[in-house]
């Protein structure tokens, strides 16, 4: 009888071991939940596929998804980087689309606030306000702003000297006002770019307010307006202000890729080894694929990372000349991971701590060395090399070779699941195709298991790499 993956799936989602296991592969409950959501998608669609392919006569007693094969599948899924480093997707169709709102001005196109990134909240409050040193000329000041009648209030300070200030004010029909002898000029464009132009009266003596000897030097003003936001939109043809935002959709494209695992097996030999050791060879081929498969998947996470990232290094120097004894350079390492942080949030606004490090060997050894000031505890679990290492104060640190020694990436993925700097999407999990026998020896076997996923980089401003400089 043919296997039933969404039943096999549903026995294994209430089993205690595998829950505590998916969790400890999560930054979060909700990273959890979202994971097996994801997997319970893929094999509902399985038992669709199952069915569309009894049609194919040569293919109809062919189980595509042993027993064997789906616990390799869902102990790669759940032992895999993918929880800490990735976003976990089902994917109907083997190319994606991921969609994302980025909110932009409608006068210039400009993104204000992207999903990830800096912002741009330049000009956007309807308060407009300069400070400039007096020109000897024409003073002239571009607001790109329609300016509210009235709002106009301009403080010169002659000399530096802020207690003899001078105030200067529109008169809301375009013209500049203040005391007598102070501008030889000045009006106000209220419709156009908001353009405040005016000239101060230049004395002959140095008791007068601005000469000659100060102007161009230590005379200052001050100009604060507003923008009219809620008045008629006479611009005279130019463009709105920019307090005018509207919702762009972007997308990210993931396109999956088929890839395949072939066994070779002799019947002679599988059988002489079953009957002298007593070994069930189906079984070690399980654990071996199993392993295969895990360690491929996080091998293409890693380098989705490393080779598609955006910004600078962070340095840290954890052996100083000036330091002595070893607390204190452990406690430098542990500090500078602050720095690392900083310029995480920086380069990404909103992921303003890592929640994983992905580090090589040598800054492996510096994190299990603060396991002597309590800073640090070790997966006593582990059984192999590239894996989590253990818990920095709580964050997960795991090792991989493929990174040089000396680096490692601080990682962010949002506590939601919802984002992370790669995306992980699964088409087809490991599924059977057909054994095939040799015409030349009929004991040997061929049996391969192919699978079909992407894993692409959405959001490489989460991550921020830094390097031990000796």
């Amino acid at each position: 009888m043919a296997t039933n993956e969404s039943r096999l799936f549903s026995e294994q989602a209430n089993n205690a071991a595998f829950n505590k296991a998916l969790r400890a592969g999560s930054n979060s409950n909700r990273t959890a939940a979202l994971r097996k959501d994801t997997y319970q998608k893929v094999f509902n669609r399985y038992c669709d596929l199952k069915e569309n392919a009894k049609m194919f006569s040569v293919m109809s007693e062919v189980p595509l998804l042993s027993n064997q094969y789906f616990n390799a599948t869902m102990a790669s899924y759940v032992r895999s980087f993918a929880g800490f480093l990735s976003i976990e997707r089902d994917m109907d169709q083997p190319t994606a689309l991921l969609y994302y709102m980025d909110l932009i001005g409608v006068t210039n196109g400009r993104t204000v606030l992207p999903n990830i990134g800096q912002e741009n909240l330049k000009n956007i409050n309807a308060r407009f306000s300069v400070s400039s040193t007096l020109e000897t000329g024409v003073n002239e000041i571009t607001t790109g702003k329609k300016l509210l009648p009235g709002s106009v209030v301009i403080t010169l300070i002659p000399d530096g000297k802020t207690n003899e200030s001078i105030e200067i004010k529109d008169n809301m029909k375009g013209q500049l006002i203040g005391p007598a002898g102070v501008l030889e000029e000045g009006r106000v464009d209220y419709t156009a770019a908001g353009k405040i132009t005016f000239r101060v009266k230049v004395g002959a003596t140095a008791s007068d307010p601005f000469n000659s000897t100060t102007l161009g030097k230590t005379d200052k003003y001050s100009i604060i307006a507003y923008e009219d936001v809620a008045g008629t939109p006479d611009w005279n043809g130019t463009a709105p202000g920019n307090n005018r935002f509207k919702l762009d959709m972007q997308n990210v494209t993931i396109t999956s890729e088929p890839d395949m695992l072939i066994a070779e097996s002799n019947l002679m030999a599988m059988a002489s080894m079953q009957k002298a050791i007593g070994v069930n060879p189906q079984d070690i081929a399980g654990a071996k694929l199993t392993e295969l498969y895990t360690k491929l998947i996080n091998q293409k996470l890693v380098h989705c990372i490393t080779d598609n990232y955006q910004g600078t290094t962070t340095l840290i120097d954890p052996e100083p000349a000036s330091f002595t004894d070893y607390n204190s350079r452990l406690n430098k390492f542990s500090s500078e991971l602050i720095e690392v942080d900083a310029a995480l949030a920086k380069k990404s606004v909103k992921g303003i701590f890592a929640t994983a490090y992905i580090v090589g060997e040598n800054v492996a050894n510096y994190f299990r060395k603060l396991g002597q000031v309590g800073a640090f505890v070790d997966n006593r679990d582990s059984n192999y090399i590239n894996d989590l290492v253990g818990h920095y104060n709580g964050i997960p640190v795991l090792r991989h070779l493929d990174i040089g020694a000396d680096e490692g990436y601080a990682i962010h993925k949002t506590s939601d699941g919802q984002l992370a700097p790669v995306m992980r999407g699964i088409y087809l999990p490991l599924t059977n195709t057909p054994g095939v026998g040799s015409y030349q020896n009929p004991t040997q076997i061929a049996q391969g298991v192919y699978y079909q996923e992407a894993n692409a980089p959405i959001v490489p401003e989460l991550v921020q790499k830094f390097q031990l400089v000796h």
